[in-house]
């Protein structure tokens, strides 16, 4: 059985890569934040020992690479600490299955806002049911169309500032109908949600890398840098048989 010392997790999005290490206690400790095509160019440089490797990818090619040197890579057809009746899971990305996993750790029932290229939503019950959520643009996201699609409106910087309404110019404009937008639609989506609850017993957590600026106008719990990292090794916890046999079969185990 390989040892549980100095795990590498790798939490691959579709902009960037958080490289962490996964100490014997608990503790996760930020490694490296890089581009993701950077890392899919030279995988290698950052895994160190596969057999030491866990990660959650969103992006097709690299979950195909990863898997193909016997790296534990977060699929839908794994044991989780959550229950599914109605989702379809297939369809679920390994970050937003990390994320429900994560929530179990906690109060339920819960959910999960994810603060990234995409920005998504995990509800898990108490029951630990995980039922779904949303996926919705992130402010970035919603900066690129305004510029990729129009003739003359430029790609706006990334700000924790919003301005007051009417915006004076185009790029004060284009922030309010970017970053007021996406708060009030975060707002209504989390308005949704608290429905299906009794009143005051949802849990709302944040992640992700642009948590820190809905953290300021929303109410929400900040689920820290590692939250999916931690989701990311709990579900490697609850498969301790299959990484084994899938070590076994690579030739890695020890």
């Amino acid at each position: 059985m390989c040892s549980e010392k100095n795990l590498t997790i790798l939490n691959i999005g579709n902009t960037h890569v958080h490289i962490y290490d996964s100490l014997p206690d608990g503790v996760i400790v930020k490694r490296a934040v890089i581009n993701t095509p950077e890392f899919a160019a030279s995988p290698a440089t950052w895994i160190g020992l596969p057999h030491r490797t866990i990660a959650a990818s969103v992006v097709p090619t690299v979950t195909g690479n990863l898997a193909a040197l016997g790296i534990f890579v977060v699929s839908s057809k794994m044991t989780f600490p959550f229950s599914v009746k109605k989702l379809d899971i297939s369809t679920v990305g390994a970050d937003r299955l990390a994320n429900a996993a994560q929530l179990t750790d906690g109060k339920l029932p819960a959910v999960c806002i994810d603060f990234g290229t995409a920005v998504t939503f995990e509800i898990v019950t108490e029951e630990k049911e995980f039922t779904g959520g949303a996926i919705m643009p992130g402010r970035m996201l919603l900066r690129r169309t305004l510029n990729d699609y129009t003739a003359q409106l430029p790609l706006i910087d990334m700000t924790d500032v919003l301005p007051s309404v009417p915006g004076s110019n185009t790029v004060d404009a284009m922030r309010i109908g970017t970053d007021l937008a996406a708060v009030g639609a975060v707002r209504e989506i989390l308005a949704a949600v608290e429905k299906l609850f009794p009143a005051g017993t949802l849990r709302k957590v944040a992640c992700g890398g642009d948590r820190r600026f809905f953290l300021k106008h929303l109410s929400l719990e900040d689920g820290g840098d590692d939250f999916t990292l931690q989701g990311i090794r709990k579900i490697w916890e609850c498969n301790a048989d299959a990484r084994q046999g899938m070590w076994d079969q690579n030739g890695t185990g020890s």
